[in-house]
């Protein structure tokens, strides 16, 4: 065993998960990463920087691989998030 003495700032980042997100099995994510609202991330995926909203990503690291919906269908998606 080894003595940690001084905790560093940038060793105790937050991730952040906003809303409507889903996140599937086996995922990593790292420290002071962000999941944009509504996105997608794949089963198995390394998330080692911020996520767009409304995207899918996938892979070791996780890329985007395209976005989840049309401007118009998130428009048209937050409007029936809010009725709920």
């Amino acid at each position: 065993m080894i003595d940690i003495k001084d905790k560093l700032p940038e060793n105790d980042l937050d991730v952040v998960i906003e809303e409507d997100v889903w996140v599937g099995a086996n995922v990593i994510i790292l420290k002071g990463v962000t999941i944009g609202r509504g996105s997608v991330i794949a089963a198995g995926s390394i998330v080692t920087k911020n996520v767009e909203p409304y995207s899918i990503y996938a892979g070791v690291p996780a890329r985007k691989i395209k976005e989840r919906f049309s401007e118009e269908e998130i428009s048209e998606h937050e409007k029936l998030m809010a009725i709920n």
